[in-house]
Formats: structure tokens, sequence, C-alpha cells
């Protein structure tokens, strides 16, 4: 098995998404976003975490069957993460200028 350590500066990234690291098991990636900027309603069949390096951002979860409610709509705001079930359909809209570190787990089997 191939061991890899990697450092990444992530003050040095400008572009709006960087993939920056993965393996077997997760997948990082990096976005800078624009007020009113981000990433439109989607699934990720496993689980994920958002980091919210700088800035604030508005995550909003649909809950099938269920109207929305404010327990599913988060604000998180610098040095925040939020860890969830990245099967729920989920988006996420800047409210600041904002950098974010989401980390994506391996695809869960089908069953």
């Amino acid at each position: 098995m191939e061991h890899k350590i990697q450092a990444i500066d992530l003050g040095e990234i400008t572009s709006k998404k960087e993939l920056l690291t993965t393996n077997e098991k997760f997948k990082c990636l990096q976005f800078n976003f624009e007020v009113g900027e981000g990433l439109a309603k989607h699934r990720h069949n496993g689980y994920a975490t958002v980091l919210v390096l700088k800035g604030s951002v508005k995550m909003t979860f649909e809950m099938e069957n269920i109207p929305l409610a404010s327990e599913d709509v988060f604000e998180l705001t610098e040095k925040t993460m939020l860890s969830f079930d990245a099967r729920l359909v989920h988006d996420l809209v800047a409210l600041a200028p904002s950098q974010i570190l989401v980390t994506l787990s391996e695809t869960l089997d089908e069953h």
C-alpha cells in the first residue's frame, strides 16, 4: 500500500474550485464563492463535511416528503464545520465572499 502525505497552503488557492486531494476513502475540494454563488441542489452517495475558512454560507437540506423547516437550514460562519449525510438533497449559497473546504467520503455501497 502506497502512503501519500501532502501539505497544501489553502491561502495560495485563488481558483473557484480546486480538487486538493483524493484517495479510495475520501476527497477534499476547496471552493471560493462571491455573494450569491454556491452549489446548486445535489446529493452525493456518502457523507460530507463543509468547513468555512472565510466568510459565511447558508446550507439548505430537503427531507423527503417533509416541508422545509428551520432546522433544515444552517448558516455557517468562519471556522464553523457541518458534518452530514450527503445522500440528502442539499445546496449551498454564499452570504459573503467565502472560502470553504468540502470533504466527501467514499461512495457507499448500493443495497
